[in-house]
């Protein structure tokens, strides 16, 4: 897959991986657990085409935020990360990750920084304090990073309802029973879709698992202050996550006034010593605001519902198929002067379209560290179709330094 030659400061850092890793090797990026200072990180390739422009520059019939979505169809770099993880003691853990992102709209982000306590408050129990940047544990594929996740294509009801993925600045804390039940709570300072930037701790999280042997389930909810959440209507500056300012109406802009409350369940089954497991995982949205714009203001109240199921079969030592079907559904009303209009600026007239996808992935482990996966993906929104297609190359790595 050939990388752009306009950047080939790019190539820097990868290469830099590669002579940090030497020979170690790991699955994914998991650091040793009794390493005091370990180090991980690593870098992929990607090759993305489609038949129309991927992705939709707005998912149809969804309140979404910032500018339209750019063309992302490519070759070249995808991301090159790198991780350090720290023990200080048994009961003080921290992890540090920053990484570059390829691409027209390339950046660098430091994807978590957080500090872990924890203690034993009975036998076999565990509670866990975490501050800092994290991915919200919502679900069970919101806290993998996308590019660790099975299908580098993230579902439809992922962007729909956090923009592909959801990450914070805030505290968590969460509780293990030896009999495998875990609860958790936080509180967040959010200043990405579906919320905006609150200037505060407005977003509270909860969340309920269960794991034994073959069986995983998860519940989480989230409850977030939307106020000045801004959907930019004409104008394309790719993908972002940050949410551009509501401080003034113009006439390419629509701000949302209101709060969101999402409700995640995710299920996996993998029986033990099967080449077979099954997973499914569901998203709730439910909006309830104004919409303001230079068209007026009506009464807003929308809800978002969507999910996937996936299959895989282990075809033998080092490779996987992955099977994903999904589906994704809106419905909304708007009350007050010139509803229709607003409804038309922001895209909702084309809720009736639900989107849906079917998708499959090949992923292979020639060697530890390395990962190649190739997926299509055929997405309907009910006036369309596109066919999408994904080659992905990724080599990781973790090395104990302490």
């Amino acid at each position: 897959m050939p990388i752009p030659s306009s950047k080939p400061a790019a190539l820097l850092l990868p290469s830099l991986l590669l002579a940090l890793a030497g020979h170690a090797a790991a699955h994914e990026t998991a650091a040793p657990a009794e390493d005091r200072l370990s180090l991980s990180g690593g870098f992929g390739l990607m090759s993305l085409h489609a038949d129309e422009p991927y992705p939709a520059p707005r998912l149809p019939g969804v309140l979404e935020a910032g500018s339209p979505r750019a063309d992302e169809r490519r070759d070249g770099l995808d991301y090159a990360e790198i991780a350090l993880r720290a023990r200080f003691s048994d009961a003080l853990r921290g992890f540090l990750k920053v990484a570059h992102h390829g691409g027209p709209d390339s950046s660098n982000h430091t994807e978590e920084a957080w500090l872990e306590g924890r203690i034993a408050p009975a036998h076999d129990h565990l509670a866990t304090l975490r501050v800092g940047r994290q991915l919200l544990p919502l679900g069970l594929l919101n806290p993998i990073h996308t590019h660790a996740r099975d299908f580098g294509i993230s579902p439809l009801a992922m962007r729909g309802a956090v923009n592909d993925y959801w990450r914070a600045d805030g505290v968590r804390s969460d509780w293990n029973h030896p009999a495998g039940w875990s609860l958790g709570l936080g509180a967040w300072r959010n200043q990405s879709f579906p919320g905006a930037d609150a200037g505060g701790f407005k977003l509270l999280t909860a969340r309920a698992g269960w794991k034994k042997e073959a069986l995983q389930l998860e519940a989480g909810y989230a409850n977030v202050n939307a106020d000045g959440r801004a959907l930019v209507t004409t104008g394309n500056v790719g993908h972002t996550h940050s949410v551009p300012s509501c401080t003034r109406i113009t006439t390419d802009r629509v701000c949302f006034d209101g709060t969101a409350q999402l409700l995640s369940l995710a299920a996996r089954w993998a029986p033990v010593n099967s080449p077979l497991w099954v997973g499914a995982e569901w998203w709730y949205k439910r909006e309830e605001g104004r919409l303001d714009s230079i068209n007026g203001a009506p009464a807003y109240t929308g809800k978002l519902n969507g999910g996937w199921v996936d299959v895989g079969w282990q075809l033998a030592p080092g490779w996987e198929v992955i099977g994903r079907a999904e589906r994704l559904v809106g419905r909304h009303h708007l009350a007050g002067v010139n509803a229709g209009l607003v409804a038309t600026q922001t895209g909702l007239t084309d809720a009736d379209r639900n989107p849906t996808s079917l998708g499959a992935v090949v992923k292979w482990r020639p060697l530890d560290g390395h990962r190649i996966t190739a997926e299509w993906h055929r997405e309907r929104d009910g006036t369309t179709d596109n066919n999408v297609y994904l080659l992905r190359y990724q080599f990781t790595f973790a090395k104990g330094l302490l």
